[in-house]
């Protein structure tokens, strides 16, 4: 028996939506995926822009309701770091209770942390390492054990929010970029386990996949899940993308024109994460939240790895 159902993740930057049929207990097929930037982390921590609010809602309206007429088995909505920490959330979340009679979860920093480890652990073959998930409003740290996330933290750290409390001009100063370096290490450093520790450090997000897809000269077709950026890559690629002015960064190939304001900070942050712990190597993991809630679904969160 199977069923389809929607699978909504408002984040931080972007909106992602899944129809997903699965099969419980034996694995699931993801039949059609979109992508629209929606930037709800664009008004500052604690307010959802309002235009924001209104484009997600359309975006859900247009792919939801036609498969609703289809018939589908039921609508789950993510909810990431800048809704949960937003005073207007509901002017997003109701709406979405009251048309869909969604399934809504506002996770917690744990909650997303170990969604994103679920993803790594179910379509890597990596069972013990360090999975650090980039996002819009914040950065997920999670060690992993003999193929079981373990208790995750949740940084302020994301590429939205630290795009607007760094990184004013354009090109972004190098007193800007040393200034954001510093609140990187200075959060992370309690928090990020080393690599004598044992394990790879395996990265998700928008920036990491755009990091990768840069690193191999863009093009849809070029795979990036499992794919291994070195760090003196993500050095050279970060320092060039501070050096261009936006309507250069939006030309570069293999970088989405939406993520080119915020992709220098995205970059600053995953260069000193490798630096900071040590890291010669990043594993890049093409699928987060979305995948991790998908396998949790189909197997329970006893999920195999």
């Amino acid at each position: 028996m199977s069923e389809v159902i929607a699978l909504l993740d408002l984040g931080s930057n972007a909106l992602r939506l899944v129809l997903a049929r699965i099969r419980p207990g034996r694995g699931f097929t993801i039949l059609e995926e979109e992508r629209v930037p929606t930037r709800l982390a664009g008004g500052g921590r604690g307010t959802l822009p309002e235009a924001a609010v209104r484009k997600t809602l359309r975006a859900i309206a247009a792919f939801v309701e036609p498969a609703q007429r289809r018939g589908i088995g039921g609508v789950i909505a993510l909810a990431t770091a800048a809704v949960r920490e937003a005073d207007n959330a509901e002017e997003l979340l109701e709406p979405l209770r009251q048309r869909y009679h969604t399934d809504l979860r506002v996770l917690s920093g744990e909650e997303e942390a170990r969604l994103g480890a679920r993803a790594v652990l179910a379509s890597l073959p990596i069972d013990t390492g360090v999975v650090v998930d980039l996002g819009g409003g914040s950065l997920q740290v999670t060690r992993v054990s003999d193929g079981e996330p373990g208790v995750g933290a949740s940084l302020p750290l994301g590429a939205v929010r630290m795009t607007a409390r760094f990184l004013r001009h354009d090109p972004p100063t190098s007193r800007e970029v040393r200034a954001l370096r510093r609140e990187v290490r200075e959060r992370a450093d309690d928090v990020l386990p080393r690599a004598a520790d044992g394990g790879p450090l395996v990265g998700l997000g928008g920036t990491i996949h755009a990091l990768a897809r840069i690193a191999r000269g863009g093009g849809r077709g070029k795979r990036i899940h499992g794919a291994r950026l070195a760090l003196g890559e993500v050095m050279a690629i970060g320092e060039h993308l501070a050096s261009l002015p936006l309507r250069r960064r939006r030309r570069v190939e293999g970088l989405k024109s939406d993520r080119a304001d915020i992709v220098v900070a995205g970059a600053v942050i995953v260069d000193e994460l490798m630096q900071l712990g040590g890291y010669e190597r990043l594993v890049v993991c093409a699928h987060g939240v979305r995948y991790g809630t998908l396998v949790e679904e189909t197997f329970g969160r006893m999920a195999p790895a």
